[in-house]
């Protein structure tokens, strides 16, 4: 079985350590975790055109109110700017279910990336999600 990384992008520092302590307990143990940029600092995806720690992941989780600036002060939706530039990448949308994102930021980021899914909150579920988004992802890269 071929070893994963998933990429953990989440502004909420418990719930993605939950998470991630979710996907080890479930075999997943190649995890990267980054809670955002935190201000002054801006993302070096709506710097630069690129982010070093989705060029490694094989699947990405984010906060979907996970935002940052470019250099010319817009604001963007990371979730959609990684999508966007990995679509050969599967992604997952996931927050608490005490702190649910606005209707209208996942309509945004849905009409920028429409491959984007909601992540289940059953932990199961969430699991069993992952492995068939990774299992047509190699499927896609094996070579015909």
């Amino acid at each position: 079985m071929r070893m994963h990384t998933i990429l953990i992008a989440h502004r909420d520092a418990a719930f993605a350590d939950d998470l991630a302590a979710r996907l080890r307990a479930g075999g997943y143990y190649c995890l990267i975790e980054c809670p955002g940029p935190w201000p002054p600092q801006r993302c070096v995806r709506c710097d630069h055109g690129y982010c070093p720690l989705t060029e490694a992941a094989d699947l990405m989780i984010y906060d979907p109110r996970l935002m940052a600036p470019d250099a010319q002060g817009i604001s963007h939706y990371l979730a959609a700017d990684s999508a966007v530039a990995h679509q050969q990448v599967p992604m997952l949308l996931a927050w608490s279910a005490s702190a649910p994102p606005e209707p209208g930021t996942l309509r945004a980021i849905r009409a920028q990336a429409p491959n984007v899914r909601l992540a289940p909150h059953d932990p199961a579920a969430l699991l069993k999600e992952i492995g068939d988004l990774l299992e047509v992802a190699d499927a896609a890269e094996a070579p015909k």
